[in-house]
């Protein structure tokens, strides 16, 4: 199950990259360096951004950004969740699932489909609130990713997946991320009441939590690598 999951992190991840979705510039989330036109910007391919749908992303790991209030912590929950390509990804996890028999209690067909929809729709929801908004609020962390963008292709996916480990404050101090492991935890336990019977054990809630933890660590891999990948395939936008 846990390598289905992280094929799952795997496909939904460069499916969201490949995707041609339009994106407006003032979608992203404020920094203190000056903004870039839209003609200037690398990525742009007929007149649609080839990015990732997510606006937690910040370019260079030494940006000097505002911190996040609150407010916006939640803000980027909502922005982030009612994304319609939320929706259209979930349906392709679903599908993903139902071919591995993933959730082998919802059964097959489209009854099967339906419930396992419903459950990855929850997941999303709840890791993106406990994730994005509750625990780093708690904590008084940033959510967002800064990209490494430069250095070898070991340090930079060595550093990508490492930040599941490693956040930080809204100062910029460096800490242990308590908040993706709470966020985690938290996920994993709500989806017990809605997961099949047998998937209601201790065993299964740890087995949960660390694939929600690898899909993370595999998601972080496409932020830091998707822009090369994507300036390789389409070149940059002249």
């Amino acid at each position: 199950m846990l390598n289905a999951r992280v094929l799952n992190a795997i496909v939904l991840s460069f499916f969201c990259a490949a995707s041609l979705t339009a994106q407006d510039s003032s979608s992203q989330t404020p920094s203190t360096k000056p903004a870039q036109s839209t003609s200037s910007k690398p990525g742009r391919h007929s007149g649609l951004s080839l990015d990732l749908p997510n606006s937690l992303i910040v370019e260079g790991r030494d940006t000097k950004t505002h911190p996040l209030t609150t407010g916006e912590k939640f803000g980027q929950v909502a922005k982030n969740f009612f994304n319609p390509f939320t929706f259209v990804a979930t349906g392709v996890q679903a599908g993903i699932d139902q071919a591995a028999d993933i959730h082998h209690g919802y059964g097959q067909g489209a009854e099967g489909f339906g419930k396992r929809y419903g459950a990855d729709i929850a997941d999303t929801a709840t890791a993106q609130f406990f994730g994005v908004g509750v625990y780093p609020s708690l904590f008084h962390t940033d959510p967002r990713y800064y990209r490494m963008g430069s250095g070898t292709f070991f340090s930079r996916m060595g550093y990508a997946v490492t930040r599941v480990l490693v956040t930080r404050t809204d100062s910029g101090r460096r800490i242990f991320n308590s908040p993706e492991i709470l966020a985690c935890a938290s996920s994993s336990a709500i989806s017990r009441s809605y997961y099949p019977g047998d998937e209601r054990n201790a065993g299964d809630f740890a087995y949960s939590m660390g694939s929600r933890i690898a899909f993370d660590a595999v998601y972080n891999l496409a932020k830091e690598f998707w822009p090369d990948v994507r300036n390789h395939l389409f070149g940059r936008h002249r």
